[in-house]
């Protein structure tokens, strides 16, 4: 049964991986193709799109020209296409949500992404040998502080477990607050010397409000 259970957690996010890459190199090729085909002529008017790199696109997104013809409706199956696709990595993030819960490495929601469709890490989390969190903000972690100020002390401060979540959970609600709801990402690190009993309270208390990105790793 675990044996089990582990391949099937590592199939959903598997999955997950795979449709979120395919949902991101389809955006950014089409923004390329676009761009390039409107940048590289003055001449053309805004959105115009040379017939090689439309055909480009539509064999990208599964389209058979021979059977929808009009642009009108090629357009109409590109963004059928691509709504499917954000759907399917919609699911995926709430199984693999589901699948961290039940692991203990997060809240059980769905990653919060930024507008790229980016898992968000908005925090950098240091277990000290005390079992205090000290925490630096992660790479995603300026648009959230700008929308979500946090209260003085939860940046760079040797924390308590209750400390934590008494200067987190602002950032908690927040992704709560996202359509659908969601839990942003952190990134843990812990002094090897920690004791187990002063340790996992400390990873606990964030779990309870990110997903952890990977395994806590030891400095």
């Amino acid at each position: 049964m675990i044996h089990r259970s582990r391949s099937a957690r590592n199939r959903d996010l598997a999955l997950t991986t795979l449709i979120d890459l395919l949902v991101q190199i389809i955006f950014v090729f089409t923004l390329i193709l676009i761009s390039a085909d409107v940048m590289g002529s003055e001449t053309r008017e805004p959105g115009w799109v040379t017939p090689e790199a439309w055909k480009t696109l539509i064999s990208i997104f599964d389209v058979d020209p021979s059977h929808v013809r009009e642009p009108s409706a090629q357009v109409a199956a590109i963004k059928d296409t691509y709504e499917q696709l954000r759907d399917d990595l919609a699911a995926c993030d709430a199984k693999s949500g589901a699948c961290d819960k039940q692991a203990g490495r997060g809240p059980g929601y769905a990653p919060c992404r930024d507008a790229s469709g980016v898992e968000m890490v908005v925090a950098d989390a240091t277990i000290d040998a005390d079992g205090r969190i000290v925490v630096t903000p992660g790479r995603h972690a300026r648009e959230l502080l700008e929308r979500q100020p946090l209260g003085a002390g939860a940046i760079g401060a040797p924390l308590s477990a209750e400390q934590f979540a008494s200067l987190f959970r602002p950032w908690r609600e927040r992704g709560l607050t996202r359509s659908p709801a969601c839990a942003f990402k952190a990134e843990v690190r812990y002094d090897a010397r920690t004791p187990a009993g002063d340790y996992e309270p400390a990873r606990r208390a964030i779990a309870n409000y990110f997903t952890l990105a990977a395994a806590p790793k030891p400095f």
